[in-house]
C-alpha cells in the first residue's frame, strides 16, 4: 500500500485594482509623469517634508497713536483750578461764616466809633459854655430895665439861662454820642456787607476755577479718545494685513495638496470646473493647522477612491 502525502489547503486572496490601464503610470507614475502615489508619498514624508511653522507676525501690536493715548490718561490728574477753586470756596465760606458769627453790640461799638468823638463833643461844650458867659453880662442892664424887681430879675434870668446851658450840653453830648454811634454802625454794615460781597467773587471765581477745570479735563479724555479710536483703526488695518500674510501662507501649504485632490477629481471624472479657472480650494476666513491637512484629506480620499479591495 502505497502512502501518499497528504497536503494543506491554500488560502489565496486575490485584489482586484479598479484603476484603468491608461490611468495606472497617473497613480503610480511612469516615465516623466509624476504619479499620484509618489507625490503623496513625498508630501507625508515627515523627515523631507516636516511642518513648517509659520514664522510671521500674527498679532498686531498697540501703535504710538495708541501708546500716546495710554500715556495721556495714565498721566490724566484733576486739573489744577480744581484745586484752586476749592481752596477759595473754603475762604468764602469761612469769611461768609466769620460774617455770620459777628454782631454789632456794646463790645464791638468803640472798635468803629471815631477817637475824635469825645474832643468833637468837648468842643462844642466848651462853645456853649462861651456862649453862656458872654450873656451874663448883660443879665444886669435886662435886669434894670424891669423896675423894682432889679436883683431878684436877674438872679432868676441867670438861673433860667444856666438851666438852658445844662440842657444844651446834655443834648450835645446826647447828640454827638449817638451821629457817633449810627456812623460806627453804618461803618460796621458796609465792612460786612463788603466780607460778604468778598465771599461772593470767591464762590463765583471757585466756581469759574471749577468749570475751566472741567472743560480742561475733558479735552484731555477727548484727545485721549480720538488717539485712541485712530490708532484703533491703524491697529484694525494692520491686522487685516497680518491675517493676509497668513492666509496666504496657509494657502501655500495647501497648493499641493489641493492639486493633488484635482488630479484625483480628474482621475474620477468629478474634476470641478472652477478648478480650470484657477480656483483649488476655499478655506476659512482664519485658518488653523487642521487646515493645512484639509488638502492632504482629500487627496488621500480621493486616491483610496481609485483603489477597490476584493477576496
Amino acid at each position: 500500500m502505497c502512502g501518499g502525502g497528504s497536503s494543506s489547503p491554500t488560502n489565496t486572496t486575490t485584489t482586484t485594482s479598479n484603476i484603468p490601464d491608461y490611468a495606472q503610470p497617473y497613480v503610480m507614475g511612469s516615465g516623466s509623469i509624476n504619479g499620484l502615489l509618489p507625490q503623496a508619498s513625498a508630501l507625508t514624508n515627515l523627515a523631507t517634508n516636516p511642518y513648517q511653522q509659520y514664522q510671521g507676525q500674527m498679532v498686531a501690536g498697540f501703535n504710538p497713536l495708541q501708546q500716546q493715548s495710554m500715556n495721556t490718561i495714565q498721566g490724566m490728574t484733576p486739573a489744577g483750578q480744581i484745586n484752586q477753586g476749592t481752596g477759595l470756596a473754603g475762604l468764602a465760606g469761612q469769611q461768609a461764616q466769620n460774617v455770620g458769627n459777628t454782631s454789632f453790640t456794646g463790645d464791638t461799638v468803640n472798635q468803629y466809633m471815631s477817637p475824635y468823638t469825645q474832643d468833637v463833643v468837648k468842643q462844642q461844650q466848651a462853645q456853649a459854655i462861651q456862649g453862656y458867659a458872654n450873656n451874663l453880662p448883660t443879665l444886669g442892664s435886662t435886669a434894670q430895665n424891669t423896675g423894682n424887681l432889679g436883683s431878684s430879675r436877674q438872679a432868676l434870668m441867670q438861673s433860667q439861662l444856666g438851666g438852658q446851658l445844662q440842657g444844651q450840653l446834655q443834648g450835645i453830648t446826647a447828640q454827638g454820642y449817638q451821629s457817633a454811634f449810627q456812623n460806627a454802625q453804618n461803618q460796621f454794615n458796609t465792612q460786612q456787607q463788603t466780607q460778604l460781597n468778598a465771599a461772593n467773587s470767591q464762590l463765583n471765581a471757585a466756581g469759574a476755577l471749577g468749570t475751566l477745570g472741567g472743560q480742561q479735563y475733558g479735552q484731555q479724555a477727548g484727545i485721549a479718545s480720538a488717539q485712541m479710536g485712530a490708532g484703533t483703526s491703524a491697529q484694525n488695518l494692520e491686522q487685516e494685513q497680518l491675517n493676509t500674510n497668513y492666509q496666504n501662507f496657509i494657502n501655500q501649504q495647501n497648493y499641493p495638496y489641493a492639486q493633488l485632490g484635482y488630479m484625483s477629481d480628474i482621475l474620477h471624472g468629478t474634476a470641478s470646473t472652477a478648478a480650470g479657472s484657477g480656483v483649488y480650494a476655499n478655506y476659512q476666513q482664519t485658518p488653523n493647522v487642521l487646515g493645512q491637512v484639509a488638502g492632504l484629506g482629500t487627496a488621500a480620499t480621493g486616491l483610496a477612491g481609485l483603489f477597490g479591495s476584493g477576496g
